[in-house]
């Protein structure tokens, strides 16, 4: 449960011995069969489209449609979506160690503001919040910062479209503990293209976006882990908080 205590805002976390979550993880592969399209689409409405693609796009609907009016690249990733899903928990194949690799106090920071925005009960500050990880991410890779940072205000709006459609629900809300991975995919996917000598815009950008989130949520093991080590990353954010106050009581 997390709250905000006095004047300053000083955000606070109590943290049981088990994730708060762990009752949602068996629910996670028919959520995701559900949420993962509205993501995506939600990224895709900034591609263009009709009024009634918008419309729907912005209505929390559960159904899944296997055809998209708007960029032909979403309607492919909407149709490759349901690989993992009817997967028992041993059949992952499952890449990924979140439990035990360190995060530097910079990925923390990032957690943070992700889980902050999946426990704050405003969608405008959840959409803040998301959008302050677009920056954050861009610098996590220099060779690339800059021509990433010039699509930053694409990129801000596109996880903002990803935040207005899973807040509504409060179970999917939880989902937008995924968005730091979804970013430094995102990220990571544009500074290929660079390195590759491709052009990017804001389309690349989007496509990119989308692309990572259908990576993420289209596979209930890394949405798991993602949200574990967003927990994990609360506690470790305590404990700095807590380190760097009693070094600044050290008399001089």
């Amino acid at each position: 449960m997390c709250k905000y205590n006095g004047t300053d805002r000083e955000y606070e976390c109590e943290y049981a011995s088990e994730y708060e979550s762990e009752q949602f993880f068996p629910l996670l592969a028919p959520l995701l069969a559900k949420a993962a399209p509205i993501a995506i689409k939600a990224v895709g409405g900034l591609l263009g489209g009709g009024k009634k693609r918008r419309q729907r796009e912005f209505e929390f609907e559960y159904e899944y449609e296997g055809e998209y009016e708007g960029d032909p690249f979403i309607g492919n990733l909407l149709r490759g979506l349901g690989n993992s899903f009817g997967l028992g928990e041993g059949e992952y194949e499952y890449e990924y160690e979140y439990e035990t690799t360190p995060m530097s106090e910079y990925e923390i920071v990032m957690e943070n503001l992700a889980y902050r925005a999946a426990h704050s009960e405003s969608e405008a500050e959840a959409e803040a919040f998301l959008g302050a990880l677009v920056p954050m991410a861009a610098r996590l890779i220099p060779s690339a910062a800059k021509a990433i940072t010039s699509l930053a205000p694409t990129l801000v709006r596109g996880v903002s479209q990803i935040g207005h459609a899973l807040h509504k629900n409060p179970t999917t809300r939880q989902l937008l503990q995924t968005a730091p991975d979804i970013l430094k995919g995102t990220v990571q996917t544009l500074a290929n293209q660079v390195e590759q000598g491709q052009p990017l815009s804001s389309k690349t950008a989007l496509r990119a976006l989308a692309a990572n989130t259908a990576n993420v949520l289209d596979n209930p093991q890394k949405v798991k882990a993602a949200m574990k080590k967003s927990h994990r990353a609360q506690h470790q954010a305590k404990a700095i908080a807590s380190r760097n106050g009693k070094r600044s009581r050290v008399p001089a």
